[in-house]
């Protein structure tokens, strides 16, 4: 069947992916024995894995969760995600992965928007487990035990590994994923099983999965990177390798006793590959692809790679609200010649359905090749909306489905995209997004500050940091009142990859005539702290 543009299928049965519930059933059925999953604990076939989720699902409805109902789960990779994942869709509720590097108060916000029914809680989550049934969340579930909370295993004992057989319309929200926004509050991204299958089909079509394939994603399946290429894992019946290494080294090691085909890395982590004597010393016939993303990638260190590992990369980008890929950097360019080596520099071209205009912020006029505006986007990937925020569904996408990005880029005559300033002033920092506007709430809370701008500045190691430009409040203690004291503050209140990691003391911040903030300006003073 042909789906956005590309004819593909699930096990080469013929049978599209339209629902996030048929993902599992389909795989348990064509491969029941294949390996799914392997993680520290063991290996975990499909039929294991179908058995377990329908076990939890049984559960999920028998403590009265209805179709449309949010499930929760907070924790690191693991089958317990999937547990959550699937066995919610089988139940018809919409599972929401939880960004576990949070702050409390972070995560306490969330779930207070997102309002589950049921909430799992993965191993060293449980500290969280008073704040989140602090939010009213009547069904909290630890994997370790903690006192007054049920234990995930002995909650879902008894019940019958049977699927409940639910089926969503695909156009109904099968997932939904939360991202901070630019006010600095979360906002839950509502993706439908239409969503899935559009951004899912065009990679599946070049990245040559199969049942022979090893999957490695080091990075965390509430993000949407790591969570498409898990997805696609499983749509395949792949083996998904869920290992955290302990370091470079370590991931040198994981790499090759196991034989990864497939592996998702940010930038940051193949310049650290690089530098390894093993990794240049190695054999990697057996690695088909490396996907990176998330952060710059220098020209030089992508043409060390190229040559050392010897497979295709591939770069994407995309946005959560774009349910990921928009534009994808295949193989071919990798490998350029003197006459498209410029290509390097850009993140691809337009992939499935999608449609990618660049148009003139103010007036929304298309520009000419070249010349840089906001890419705006429209297709079969667009989020269904913002959960609850109407409004602001609507200020992002127009009437006309267009996805307002808030990136700056430019095309190419040839159709390839190139992203310039971020119009949103987002930093990547490791892969992470951090939204000034979020950290900048958090330092004016502090008593000795007046005012605060936080701006991305240039890391050898994470991409970007971020650094605070801090205004002293009148009478404040100049002693007291210290870049590690603002810095440490911060951490309270958030997770520590949002933190600066430097603070500069101003005494004005620049401001133009209509008093507003010259970010442009502080971008220019700072960029070589």
């Amino acid at each position: 069947m042909t789906l956005s543009g590309f004819t593909w299928s699930t096990h080469g049965d013929g049978s599209d992916f339209r629902r996030l519930e048929d993902v599992l059933r389909r795989s348990a059925a064509a491969t029941p024995d294949a390996i799914a999953v392997i993680e520290p604990g063991g290996a975990t076939t499909f039929a294991h894995l179908d058995e377990a989720v329908n076990r939890f699902a049984a559960a999920l409805v028998a403590e009265g969760v209805q179709p449309g109902d949010r499930v929760c789960y907070l924790g690191e990779n693991s089958t317990t995600f999937f547990e959550v994942l699937h066995g919610a869709a089988k139940a018809g509720a919409i599972p929401v992965p939880l960004n576990f590097r949070l702050a409390a108060p972070e995560i306490a916000h969330i779930v207070e928007d997102a309002a589950p029914r049921v909430a799992v809680l993965g191993p060293g989550m449980e500290i969280h487990a008073e704040t989140i049934a602090g939010t009213g969340v009547e069904c909290v579930l630890t994997e370790v035990p903690h006192p007054g909370f049920a234990v995930l295993d002995a909650w879902r004992a008894g019940h019958p590994a049977v699927d409940p057989g639910h089926a969503r319309d695909p156009e109904d929200t099968a997932l939904m994923f939360y991202t901070s926004g630019t006010t600095g509050r979360p906002k839950g991204i509502e993706l439908s099983g239409r969503n899935l299958s559009s951004a899912l089909a065009g990679p599946l079509a070049v990245v040559g999965f199969d049942a022979d394939s090893v999957a490695l994603a080091p990075v965390p399946f509430f993000h949407v990177t790591g969570f498409g290429l898990a997805l696609m894992a499983h749509l395949k019946g792949a083996t998904l390798l869920m290992l955290n290494p302990d370091g470079p080294a370590d991931l040198c090691r994981i790499l090759r006793e196991h034989r990864v085909s497939h592996a998702v890395m940010v930038p940051t982590v193949i310049q650290f590959l690089l530098g390894l004597p093993e990794v240049r010393d190695a054999h990697w016939g057996t690695l088909s692809w490396i996907m990176y993303g998330g952060a710059p990638m220098p020209e030089p260190v992508l043409r060390d790679a190229t040559e050392v590992f010897g497979c295709g990369f591939y770069q994407g980008y995309g946005l959560t609200e774009s349910t990921g890929g928009v534009a994808l950097l295949g193989p071919q360019d990798h490998r350029p010649t003197p006459a498209t080596v410029h290509r390097l520099r850009s993140v691809g071209r337009v992939e499935g359905n999608n449609e990618v205009r660049i148009v003139d912020p103010a007036t929304g006029a298309d520009l000419p090749p070249g010349e840089r505006g906001e890419v705006i986007v429209r297709g079969g990937n667009v989020m269904k909306g913002y959960w609850r925020r109407p409004e602001d569904t609507a200020a992002a996408i127009d009437a006309d489905g267009w996805l307002h990005t808030g990136d700056g880029g430019s095309m190419d005559a040839d159709g390839y995209l190139y992203l310039h300033d971020r119009l949103k002033d987002m930093i990547v920092t490791g892969g992470e997004n951090v939204y000034p506007a979020e950290v900048e709430s958090v330092l004016t809370g502090h008593p000795g500050v007046a005012q605060v701008a936080v701006i991305g500045v240039p890391s050898q190691r994470w991409g970007e940091s971020p650094l605070a430009i801090v205004v002293r409040a009148a009478g404040a203690d100049g002693e007291a009142l210290t870049a590690e004291s603002l810095i440490e503050w911060a951490r309270e209140h958030l997770a520590h990859f949002k933190c600066p990691t430097d603070v500069a003391f101003v005494e004005a911040l620049p401001l133009n005539a209509s008093g507003k903030l010259q970010k442009v300006r502080l971008r220019e003073e700072f960029a070589g702290r």
